[in-house]
């Protein structure tokens, strides 16, 4: 499906942006503590290229030896290419992968000829297994985190934060080289010391999971962090996928290469041979520490709470790496854009499950996925709820949308003022309103009134039809095809608009 040349790793995804006019790099000195995020910033918001800082500055004043790259995926182009395609290329891929996940048996012999892609793409899936690695080429056992320009990204945040870290877990009894068992998330890490981190994973997480199955041992739990991963891996990691689905098998279908593991040096791990670094270690299964305030992608700072401590056993690198990140705050950012190239690719996955869904949008505004806009083809009484109650239970990451709002076909959910015509016109708030209480919630949402416990709603902005309504319904006013096109002729002749 791949329409774009492969980026089997972060340099050649900066190549390829280089040599399309989509990096610019500084030479100025900037700052690690806000200046960068400020920058940054500045540049995403106007749809700016990747930046490569050739000189931060480290809290101590001194200049990193590592440049620091960020605005990776500030535009949606960007999330597209580093998956490997156009963006009007989106929606085949989205069908793609909802294929890949749900074959169909083939019928017949060409028909199972034209799925030689997928096959193809099903063995990229299975990595490969290495010795020798560049991620490898310098390895520091005696770590001090301290010289890595870590960002300190908002004046309230409680200290330097690793953003874009791909983290490597498996579960206690698994075998080290068998990565189908792995869970590749992006989870906030943030430095508490020369080689201490506190790893910041909810409960409904892979990380936090595998971490449980550890504690029930009595038993550390190996943890491997990689920094500056392809751009496959890193939107893998983040992607919504099952939690039966390996994130580093879907990177190689992305890639559409087979992706290259070899051994960690310190932690029983295999870890991606081609990133720039891998922070290697151990995570207690008892030990806590408060971490945060942090500025969130809500726009707001969250409270410090509790979470695990990975303890730094080595940091492995290519002999010049390159330091990946990223800021968080309220949209756009890079995760809201991110998020919308996801709802594109979810679409055909979530048809899949809930067959009547014709469009779904998670506005970026809300924080991608706090609020969902539902158009359905809507055929019985009951039909909007249904779809509702569904989209909560499907995915870890639907359980935390309070607010969905279901529209008929003809109301196109990405347009405000259609979904505020169907709210105004087709809505009674007392009959077409569903309350839920205490149900998951982001403990990162402080305006739940228990931590991790809030309500949600629903909004059913349908036509009524059948039971669901006594009064006869209105019928839509629309202009008769043969006047459209006589007012367009007419218009276009007179030139009376452009």
């Amino acid at each position: 499906m791949r329409t774009l040349p492969p980026f089997p790793t972060l340099r050649a995804f900066l190549q390829w942006n280089a040599a399309t006019g989509q990096l610019t790099a500084l030479s100025d000195p900037v700052s690690v503590r806000h200046q960068m995020t400020a920058v940054h910033r500045a540049v995403l918001e106007r749809g700016g290229p990747v930046l490569r800082f050739d000189h931060p500055l480290l809290d101590s004043g001194s200049r990193a030896q590592i440049p620091v790259v960020t605005n990776l995926f500030g535009t949606t182009e960007r999330v597209a290419a580093g998956l490997g395609v156009a963006p009007e290329g989106l929606d085949d891929l989205g069908a793609f992968l909802a294929a890949l996940r749900a074959p169909s048996p083939p019928e017949g012999m060409r028909d199972a000829l034209s799925r030689w892609p997928m096959l193809k793409a099903a063995m990229a899936t299975r990595p490969k297994l290495v010795n020798s690695a560049p991620v490898q080429q310098k390895v520091i056992e005696k770590v001090d985190l301290s010289t890595l320009p870590i960002q300190t990204h908002w004046p309230g945040d409680g200290g330097p934060l690793i953003t874009w870290p791909v983290v490597l877990t498996r579960p206690h009894g698994s075998k080290p080289e068998v990565a189908a068992r792995y869970n590749a998330g992006i989870y906030r890490a943030q430095v508490i010391g020369r080689d201490r981190i506190i790893l910041r994973w909810l409960a409904h997480r892979g990380g936090a999971a595998h971490h449980r199955t550890w504690q029930q041992a009595g038993a550390a739990m190996p943890v491997a962090i990689v920094l500056g991963a392809d751009p496959a891996t890193v939107l893998s990691a983040a992607l919504p996928l099952p939690e039966t689905v390996s994130e580093i098998g879907f990177a190689g279908v992305f890639s559409g290469a087979r992706p290259r593991l070899t051994p960690a040096k310190t932690v029983p791990l295999m870890v991606p041979a081609d990133a720039e670094m891998v922070i290697e270690g151990w995570v207690d299964p008892a030990e806590t520490a408060p971490e945060g305030p942090f500025g969130d992608h809500t726009g707001y700072y969250n409270a410090a709470e509790p979470f695990p401590v990975m303890t730094v056993s080595a940091l492995t690198s290519r002999a010049d790496p390159l330091y990946l990140s990223t800021y968080t705050g309220r949209p756009p950012d890079e995760p809201a854009i991110i998020g919308e190239v996801f709802n594109r690719l979810t679409l055909p996955v979530i048809r899949g499950q809930i067959p009547e869904i014709r469009d779904l949008w998670l506005p970026p505004a809300a924080c991608s996925y706090r609020m969902a806009v539902i158009a359905i083809d809507k055929r019985y009484p009951g039909q909007a709820r249904r779809v509702m109650m569904a989209l909560w239970g499907m995915l870890p990451q639907f359980s935390y949308t309070k607010m969905i709002i279901v529209v008929d076909a003809d109301i196109d959910p990405r347009n405000w003022d259609d979904v505020a015509w169907a709210l105004a016109t087709r809505m009674d708030p007392a009959r077409d309103v569903m309350i839920l209480e205490r149900t998951p919630m982001d403990y990162l949402d402080f305006a739940s009134p228990d931590a991790g416990l809030a309500g949600k709603i629903g909004i059913d902005a349908t036509n009524k039809i059948g039971a669901e309504t006594t009064r006869a319904w209105g019928e839509v006013m629309q202009t008769a095809p043969e006047d459209a096109a006589f007012a367009a002729d007419l218009l276009a002749r007179r030139q009376v608009v452009q």
